[in-house]
């Protein structure tokens, strides 16, 4: 589970307004500091293209996180997730990867 209740409120969010080509999902990195789970929605939101759509992914993420209120444990494993989901700054590859089976499952939008 990500982020509490973002778990469940994020995957339809991603369906939604995430064209299939990039289906991604979830979380604003704050200025500052970014919690783990913030980070993960960043790096995911991060590969929509830039303008309406990532401003959109980045606002629906930061309300839902906002909204779930994190425990420990789940920011623990968003900063699970961290290691095995690519970082769209860092790897040209990473937004095709995330629209793989592997890639959804390494970012946590997918079960394994």
């Amino acid at each position: 589970m990500i982020c509490g209740r973002a778990w469940a409120i994020l995957p339809r969010l991603v369906t939604r307004t995430l064209a299939p080509a990039a289906l991604l999902a979830l979380a604003l990195a704050a200025a500052g500091c970014a919690t783990p789970c913030e980070e993960l929605g960043r790096r995911i939101c991060a590969c929509q293209t830039t303008g309406t759509a990532r401003d959109a992914c980045y606002r629906a993420v930061r309300n839902s996180v906002q909204s779930a209120n994190a425990t420990e444990a789940q920011q623990d494993q968003c900063d699970a997730l961290l290691a095995t989901c690519r970082n769209p700054d860092h790897d040209p590859t990473a937004c095709d990867w995330m629209t793989t089976a592997e890639g959804k499952q390494g970012c946590g939008l997918a079960y394994p």
